[in-house]
């Protein structure tokens, strides 16, 4: 995302002017930081410092040259966090990191705005944070940065893209870490990890959309457009009157809308505009087939930051995966570039399954359906509408990190003692109440958080990624174990499994405890052990 069309993204607000609801607020005052190697930057400070109260840091600068316009410290700058209205500086010392809030024209300390000329810039990330500017050693390029600065003065709105859900979320729990899908692929930093939820900064998310990509839940989710806007969307394009029998839909950004329109005047395909692409994401894309669709290609956006094309990548060999397990051949879903698009649709259409002239291959299109309340519902809904292709096919093996798959237990290990249940936030693992012990997983359910695996004691369980086609396989519970209740040897309630207990002596086998009637206490229920304490 570049950082023209991050600006975009902002609306002033006049004096005095209530921010619209949900909205992030953001205040500028118009103080700007300059950072540098050297002596070399003091050029674009004193054009900086026509607008602008001004703080220079640089090897090799002083305020000579600038007068009381500027405050100029010989000093590099050694780290930079915050936002847009809101940076902290730090230089490093003799005694560690130094905050340099002091040299700021804000009585704060922050830095509204930053020009950052290092060769080295100090934000790595892959989208900067609004307000921060490091244009390299271009001329052209600082002028327009400090030019932009100029605009940035005074109150600014933005969307607040983003909802999120925390009880759907999988991240973590107990203090173990599970699913970091989203903070993996988050191009501007703004996610983190916050115990067993997840944290999202407003300030710094763009609106990317690549996080709701990856979320396997639908914790997160987009609001502009929502997921439900694009589900109406893409079943009024497919089941528009013109529509071909076996239609081909192009889904696009609004900057390729006019070359995608000229494409589809010639070749008789349906086009849909998705602003960001990875809104539109797996979910619409399997969607789109179960209505009918012979073919979906997805144009890739120029302005997609690098995390946000390989998850695309990913997610669509994932998707090819999938659907050809459900009988749906792989060519059919497709990710090019705007100049590739025509050679995508030639190869389509001299492919043997092409939908010219031929309406007898057509699937048969599902009805359209109401949105589903997550992200995993709608897949699953999708699954069950394009069915299989064979009644027989096995499960698919997919790699590692995909959020489908089957949760494997060693039951010589496994001593059911459901640690693994309390820690699945989806539900997949389940146990019996009451009666034998037993452990039960719905694969369905399963997003492969890995929260099963780390939390295990007995290190028995293990994530096996695949996919099941049929729904029916991959929608019963299973039993992955289970055991036969001991009864309490005072009173006769069953309240124990035969391997739990076997493992807890196992665990204190050395200890004094057993040699003092420990182990006739370990085989009684809560209950006539806590009368037998209360009798000694």
């Amino acid at each position: 995302m570049s950082a023209g069309r991050c600006i975009a993204t902002l609306t002033a607000l006049a004096p005095n002017t209530t921010a619209p609801p949900d909205a992030v607020r953001f205040e500028s005052r118009g103080a700007v930081l300059v950072i540098g190697d050297d002596a070399g930057i003091a050029e674009a400070v004193a054009a900086v410092a026509q607008h602008h109260r001004t703080a220079a840091f640089a090897p090799g600068i002083d305020s000579v040259r600038f007068g009381s316009r500027v405050t100029a410290v010989g000093t590099r700058v050694a780290a930079l966090h915050g936002r847009f209205g809101a940076f902290r500086a730090e230089v490093r010392g003799p005694d560690g990191m130094k905050a340099i809030g002091a040299a700021s024209p804000n009585r704060d300390g922050l830095f509204d705005l930053v020009l950052d000329l290092g060769r080295q810039p100090l934000v790595a990330a892959e989208v900067a944070p609004l307000g921060y500017f490091a244009p390299g050693p271009d001329a052209a390029a600082r002028a327009a940065a400090i030019g932009t600065m100029r605009t940035l003065v005074g109150s600014f709105t933005k969307p607040r893209y983003f909802n999120y859900q925390a009880e759907l979320c999988a991240h973590g729990a107990s203090g173990l870490k599970g699913c970091t899908r989203c903070l993996d692929v988050c191009s501007t930093t703004a996610i983190t990890s916050a115990g067993s939820q997840i944290r999202v900064d407003p300030y710094l998310c763009q609106g990317c959309a690549t996080c709701t990509l990856a979320c396997p839940t639908g914790a997160l989710s987009f609001k502009m457009p929502t997921r439900e806007v694009l589900h109406r969307g893409l079943a009024e394009t497919l089941r528009r009157p013109s529509a071909p029998p076996r239609p081909v839909l192009v889904v696009h950004g609004q900057a390729q809308a006019e070359v995608v329109q000229g494409a589809a005047a010639t070749r008789d395909v349906l086009t849909l505009a998705a602003e960001p692409l990875p809104a539109f994401g797996e979910e619409s894309w399997l969607e789109a087939f179960a209505l009918g669709a012979h073919a979906l290609v997805l144009l890739d956006d120029e302005r997609l930051a690098p995390a946000s094309r390989a998850l695309i990548g990913e997610s669509i060999a994932q998707a090819r995966t999938l659907l050809q397990s459900l009988g749906v051949p792989a060519h059919r879903l497709g990710f090019v570039p705007v100049d590739g698009l025509a050679s995508w649709l030639d190869d389509l259409a001299r492919s043997t399954d092409a939908p010219a002239g031929d309406e007898s291959g057509a699937r048969t299109a599902a009805a359209p359906q109401a949105p589903a309340a997550t992200k995993r519902l709608a897949l699953l809904g999708a699954f069950g509408r394009l069915g299989s292709g064979d009644a027989a096919a096995a499960p698919v093996e997919l790699t590692a990190g995909a959020c489908f798959g089957e949760v494997l237990v060693d039951r010589k290990r496994c001593t059911l003692c459901f640690a693994c249940v309390n820690l699945c936030p989806t539900g997949a693992l389940s146990s019996d109440e009451g009666g034998t012990p037993r452990l039960r997983f719905a694969e369905d359910a399963c997003v492969q958080c890995g929260l099963c695996e780390r939390g295990c004691p007995e290190k028995a369980v293990t994530l096996h990624p695949r996919f099941t086609p049929q729904a029916g396989a991959r929608g019963t519970t299973r039993v992955l174990n289970e055991d036969e209740l001991l009864a309490c040897t005072t009173c006769g309630t069953p309240f124990i499994s035969r391997k739990l207990l076997a493992s807890s002596f196992e665990r204190i086998k050395d200890h004094p405890v057993l040699a003092k009637g420990g182990r006739e206490r370990l085989m009684t229920c809560p209950a006539c052990r806590q009368i037998a304490l209360l009798q000694v």
